[in-house]
């Protein structure tokens, strides 16, 4: 397993673990510090985080070069499974948002996982294996992620869940597109 990997996993064990304790504590905490023209910002973060306009923007990334076109079926393949998986995940389990939600949306469906974090965190694997952008959407996933606990939509177990379900069903892709061509 490569190292970045290895990191990775790691930083989440430690948020989930942090999150099992004092998750109610940090939503609370990002109530009380919001800030008025921050509010507008994460939305519009969180709005680029939808599972859609993941799709849009990331193929947008394989589609421009004709060489890279490869990596549109993996892309797609990691998010259709990642939001499946959140989906039932959702249905199962139904935990309650947090109560200190800003009401800037509507957030109908229960809050673990997170969708937004599974949608930005499923394609990463896939976008540094064919792509140079690996810096910039880890930095983009990371700024959606905070957004959800920003605005208080989800609890940190919600959104580091979500990044460790995406991340996994993006290195499962990549890991059977690279198995599939070996054969």
């Amino acid at each position: 397993m490569k190292k970045s990997n290895v990191v990775f996993y790691l930083a989440c064990t430690f948020l989930l673990l942090l999150g099992l304790f004092f998750d109610k504590s940090f939503s609370l905490w990002f109530a009380q510090h919001r800030i008025g023209f921050l509010n507008s910002v994460m939305q519009g973060f969180s709005f680029f985080g939808k599972w859609f306009i993941v799709l849009i923007v990331s193929s947008s990334f394989f589609l421009w070069q004709k060489n890279r076109r490869e990596g549109v079926l993996p892309l797609c393949f990691s998010l259709f499974i990642s939001m499946i998986i959140v989906f039932l995940l959702k249905i199962i389990v139904m935990r309650a948002r947090p109560e200190v939600a800003l009401n800037l949306f509507s957030e109908l469906s229960s809050s673990f996982p997170s969708g937004h974090a599974t949608a930005v965190f499923s394609v990463l694997p896939i976008l540094s294996k064919f792509s140079k952008i690996k810096w910039f959407w880890l930095f983009f996933a990371v700024i959606v992620a905070f957004s959800r606990l920003y605005l208080g939509v989800h609890y940190l177990t919600d959104v580091v869940s979500g990044a460790l379900i995406g991340y996994s069903i993006g290195l499962l892709v990549v890991w059977y597109k690279k198995k599939k061509k070996k054969v």
